[in-house]
């Protein structure tokens, strides 16, 4: 909605970014419909939080920096649907909207542990207004929820998503394990680009 309210005034000051921001939002609807089943990959998530970011960024301007920071090689792992694009909207709407001067929103991901115990470590951290992490405010976040409910249904107890402040920068951090076909899959591909 925020988007359709973006295009309707960019519509009226500037035709041509409307158009861009239209063509961004059409393509972030057919990445969300599109069906891989309950999981896909690390890339396609990305995908889609860069489709998100790019009508975010018309929307906020200069009030929104934004940094991704993950490794060609950990793209193709596998993760479950809308993991981290709801994390990167929690950041925008909770940290960056509210902010008088916006802030910056980053996403990072590394492989920890030696096999066959890897996990795969995400972080989406913002600036900006701080966290508000009371039992009522989380309770009324449902993107947090569906990602907490999304996790336990795939990994039981073996994921985890964390909210902390550190330095006043909010970070919200899922830990999933890997496969071993995906942690293959991506030492291969470290290889040929090494």
């Amino acid at each position: 909605f925020n988007a359709l309210t973006t295009i309707g005034y960019l519509i009226e000051s500037a035709p041509p970014r409307a158009l861009s921001t239209l063509l961004r939002l059409t393509s972030l609807l057919r990445s969300v419909l599109r069906s891989d089943g309950e999981m896909t990959t690390l890339g396609r998530e990305l995908e889609l939080v860069g489709h998100y970011l790019d009508i975010e960024r018309e929307r906020f301007e200069e009030r929104l920096q934004v940094q991704l920071d993950v490794p060609e090689q950990l793209r193709t792992l596998p993760i479950p649907c809308l993991i981290v694009q709801p994390l990167v909207e929690n950041a925008v709407k909770h940290g960056i909207a509210p902010a008088i001067h916006g802030g910056s929103v980053s996403v990072r991901a590394r492989l920890e542990g030696a096999p066959p115990r890897q996990t795969l470590r995400i972080l989406v951290e913002n600036t900006g207004a701080p966290l508000v992490d009371d039992v009522e405010a989380r309770s009324a976040r449902v993107g947090l929820n569906n990602v907490e409910r999304r996790l336990a249904g795939h990994f039981g107890t073996a994921a985890s998503l964390v909210l902390r402040t550190v330095d006043g920068v909010t970070v919200a951090e899922v830990r999933v394990p890997v496969a071993s076909a995906g942690i293959a899959s991506a030492r291969d591909g470290a290889r040929a680009a090494g």
